[in-house]
């Protein structure tokens, strides 16, 4: 009985942030100390922004509560989730907080580094909201009887938490070997509770398969980002066989908040002042929800990109300012 109850009182206190803060700080205004202020959308009311603190967003009551079916428990898998961020988070200093630019010269990344965001990644592939609705719809539960809310929070969860265990390693590894391109955007990007997205094959049965021939996203801040080519793009461009750089063009940088919106499975965010809004608006349908008893047609995505030699760099002045709107030339009267 004792048991019992403190295993409720475990599970009614738990509260697991299904996307690490760590990552949404990058799209927040700092306000003081512990104080990050987001900008959050929610999809079924898109063009309303509602300012939110880090700590109070995509977070879940008991999401990852349970154990999996080889027994690992919720507060181990909490753990892992912790050591992955922990390790990852001195890894994207490295990239994103670079003196000499938005663009750091070190490219590619020191094998451990790159190490630690590869296992970052594959963890964030694996641990969302879509992603858990994906696997109950895909394999729906046979029928049972009620239980209390506690045990239900461990059966529930358990097919997810395997699925973690079973795919981590060896997503982490497919996307420790594909060539990384780091890129700056002077379009204003956002980010959602689904912030590692696989173009063209999001929701596939087999994910491991979709990332080996996918092109893969995440945004890294307002203005920069993490893309990897798929073979098709590779074997077109030697350049893009290793790691590379690249300036994307505001048009292309649209074309990546509409993928990242695109994929989303309640809510976008970015940073208040980097309001993709002010140049972009959502334009067709997203990609469907199965589970909700969305069956149209997915978008599908073809894009090409230049990369910039290795000398270059963009100013990190350009991370928060912008260029001023261009103002169309007077007409000459006729």
């Amino acid at each position: 009985m004792g048991k019992a109850s403190a295993g409720k009182r475990a599970a009614g206190r738990t509260r697991d942030h299904t996307v690490p803060q760590m990552y949404l700080r990058r799209f927040a205004e700092h306000q003081g100390r512990r104080r990050y202020q987001l900008a959050l959308r929610r999809i079924g009311d898109i063009d309303r922004p509602i300012p939110a603190m880090t700590n109070n967003v995509l977070a879940e009551r008991g999401f990852y509560w349970g154990t999996t079916l080889d027994g690992v428990p919720h507060h181990d898998m909490e753990d892992l989730f912790t050591e992955l961020e922990s390790e990852a988070a001195d890894a994207f200093k490295a990239v994103l907080d670079a003196p000499e630019g938005a663009l750091p010269r070190q490219w590619p990344l020191p094998p451990g580094k790159r190490l630690h965001i590869a296992w970052w990644m594959a963890a964030q592939i694996l641990r969302t909201t879509r992603q858990r609705k994906r696997l109950e719809h895909a394999s729906p539960g046979l029928e049972r009887l009620d239980v209390p809310p506690e045990i239900a929070a461990i059966a529930d969860n358990n097919p997810h938490l395997q699925y973690i265990v079973e795919h981590l390693a060896a997503l982490a590894f497919v996307l420790f070997t594909r060539p990384w391109g780091l890129g700056f955007t002077d379009m204003c990007l956002l980010t959602s509770d689904v912030p590692v997205v696989m173009f063209n094959h999001h929701d596939a049965v087999d994910q491991l398969a979709a990332a080996v021939v996918s092109d893969i996203m995440l945004p890294l801040d307002p203005h920069r980002l993490l893309f990897l080519p798929n073979p098709s793009m590779q074997a077109a461009d030697p350049r893009k066989r290793t790691d590379h750089r690249m300036k994307i063009p505001g048009s292309l940088g649209m074309l990546f908040v509409g993928i990242a919106y695109d994929a989303a499975d309640a809510f976008v965010i970015h940073h208040p002042a980097h309001d993709p809004w002010r140049h972009w608006k959502p334009d067709g349908p997203r990609l469907p929800a199965p589970w909700d008893g969305q069956n149209h047609a997915a978008p599908a995505y073809i894009l090409e990109y230049g990369t910039i030699p290795a000398h270059l760099t963009v100013e990190r002045r350009w991370l928060a300012e912008h260029p001023p709107p261009r103002v169309a030339p007077p007409r000459r009267p006729r």
